[in-house]
């Protein structure tokens, strides 16, 4: 009596083989979506592997560190959201700041390793690398679900409860997985070249955390810093997040505009810069 195991990366590599070049792009993801969907669920698997209370730490660590916030923030410092906003009123914006910037840093750290810590997979003759990166994004989004429904229970009882403006916040979440894999896309390459670039990249996204309209408005920055403020796509998803889904209405057109064309670009750019150097992969790793 034989005993019919899960798949596993190796054997779902093995049955979607088409005999066919990997030519990297979009296609390709389509065409391997079965090796996508397993090396997530082996992702989220590992990332509460040996965890006492499993996947609800995406919501206990997100929570806690908004405990942490919005103490300092909110209480010791003063910030405020809106003049007559409490501290339920800052915690509901401020989670949502911290969610987008969460999914954002997660999704790129993962994306920039991706390669380098799978090179016995990279050496295989045809393997889609792309899939690597992205399978990373795909469960980031999965988690940042997650998290966006604790929020949603949260504007019901704390806030003024939800709107249909809820419906377009998926859309907005796509184009934030586009921003992410075209980034993600040149630094997974660029660390094959140089091991550093997520030690770079770690004090980066620190810095871009506190410069983007996280636990402040974006209304405290000073104008002579605008111009960095509008050309962040990240601070334009933050604030499209808030609106949609605390202040119940449509964002302005230039938040979405930009994002969509900045996420556009981000993928085709990375797309090119992987594709043309992802045959010396192999050789690096």
């Amino acid at each position: 009596m034989s005993t019919k195991l899960g798949p596993t990366p190796e054997t779902v590599y093995d049955t979607t083989r088409d005999g066919l070049h990997f030519s990297g792009g979009l296609v390709q993801l389509w065409r391997h979506r079965r090796l996508l969907w397993t090396f997530v669920l082996k992702d989220l698997r590992h990332r509460y592997t040996g965890s006492t209370i499993g996947f609800f730490w995406t919501v206990i660590t997100p929570l806690l560190e908004l405990c942490t916030y919005t103490f300092v923030f909110h209480v010791l410092i003063g910030v405020k959201f809106h003049p007559a906003g409490g501290w339920s009123n800052y915690a509901l914006y401020l989670f949502a700041g911290m969610v987008t910037w969460m999914a954002f840093a997660e999704g790129l750290t993962g994306a920039t390793t991706s390669i380098s810590n799978h090179a016995h997979l990279i050496k295989k003759l045809n393997f889609p690398a792309i899939v690597l990166p992205a399978h990373i994004i795909v469960s980031v989004v999965l988690n940042q679900m997650i998290r966006l429904s604790v929020l949603c229970g949260a504007a019901l009882v704390l806030g003024h409860g939800l709107s249909w403006h809820l419906v377009l916040v998926p859309f907005v979440i796509a184009v934030q997985s586009v921003l992410v894999l075209g980034l993600g896309l040149i630094l997974a390459t660029m660390n094959v070249y140089f091991r550093d670039t997520v030690h770079w990249l770690g004090s980066v996204l620190l810095l871009g955390m506190f410069m983007t309209p996280i636990f402040y408005p974006a209304s405290a920055y000073p104008d002579r810093f605008k111009l960095f403020l509008q050309l962040n796509p990240i601070a334009h998803l933050v604030g499209v997040i808030q609106e949609l889904m605390l202040n119940h209405r449509f964002p302005h057109p230039h938040s979405l505009i930009l994002t969509v064309i900045v996420s556009v670009l981000c993928l085709v750019i990375g797309y090119s810069v992987f594709h043309h150097h992802q045959h010396k992969f192999s050789d690096l790793v």
